[in-house]
């Protein structure tokens, strides 16, 4: 079994001592019971770990100290993808960040949708950056993906594209997913209803490539985690452009 991986906003030189946060030591010492002389893994999210072990000592707040041995740098996976996801309602959203983060997509932008059913600029972020957290610690990701600022599809397309990736559409029709990706891309995943016509139509002008996910209606969760698991499956391609629209 792998050890455990915890926390810490930065991940000191080996032979240094850190502190695990509240939530961290809630975990390591009532979920895990962990105790002095245990191992476990200490990351700070952004590709930095190292193995560590609890010294059995608390700093002054009362926090389990573990004392750092050998680090290294987790490389981020790729391609490098980018997640724009219309929130579905309640559980159904913290499954699909779970899901995502485990997945290791780089961040997920939560979008503006005329068919959405939850507003995504009152999502509770400390929540849902909490999930994200939870499923880089299970996935041993090493990176924890980031929770982006809400907006509507066109903006969030053409954003990606100006960032230089290539982007898809989620879309129920045949137009297939290219066999091999730049290593940077983006997708986006309607809500219950689907993106309107004028907003695809506008996504499309603005740089997206519809590709299908199956003839099947999906749950927004469902069609965002099939789509990051099949670009994530995909080989990058060598020296090619980024696809586009038209």
């Amino acid at each position: 079994m792998s050890c455990p991986w915890f926390h810490v906003p930065s991940v000191p030189p080996p032979g240094s001592y850190v502190a695990l946060d509240r939530d961290e030591a809630r975990h390591a010492l009532g979920v895990r019971r962990l105790g002095a002389g245990d191992v476990v893994v200490v990351f700070d999210g952004c590709g930095s770990a190292a193995d560590a072990a609890l010294t059995g000592e608390r700093d002054r707040d009362g926090a389990p100290v573990v004392r750092v041995g050998a680090a290294r740098s987790v490389p981020r996976p790729e391609p490098d993808v980018v997640a724009g996801v219309a929130p579905p309602k309640g559980d159904r959203w913290s499954t699909a960040l779970d899901m995502l983060g485990q997945l290791g997509v780089r961040a997920v932008v939560p979008i503006d949708a005329e068919h959405g059913v939850v507003d995504a600029a009152g999502i509770n972020r400390a929540r849902a950056e909490r999930i994200l957290l939870e499923a880089a610690k299970q996935s041993r990701a090493g990176w924890t993906c980031e929770l982006g600022s809400h907006e509507g599809l066109a903006a969030f397309v053409a954003r990606m594209v100006a960032d230089g990736r290539a982007v898809f559409l989620a879309d129920q029709g045949e137009a297939p997913m290219p066999a091999a990706l730049p290593a940077r891309v983006a997708f986006a995943v309607g809500p219950e209803g689907g993106f309107t016509a004028d907003e695809s139509a506008a996504a499309v002008a603005a740089g997206a490539v519809p590709v299908s996910i199956g003839s099947q209606v999906l749950r927004v969760e469902t069609a965002a985690v099939a789509l990051a698991s099949a670009l994530r499956a995909r080989p990058l391609a060598g020296g090619a452009g980024v696809p586009h629209a038209g």
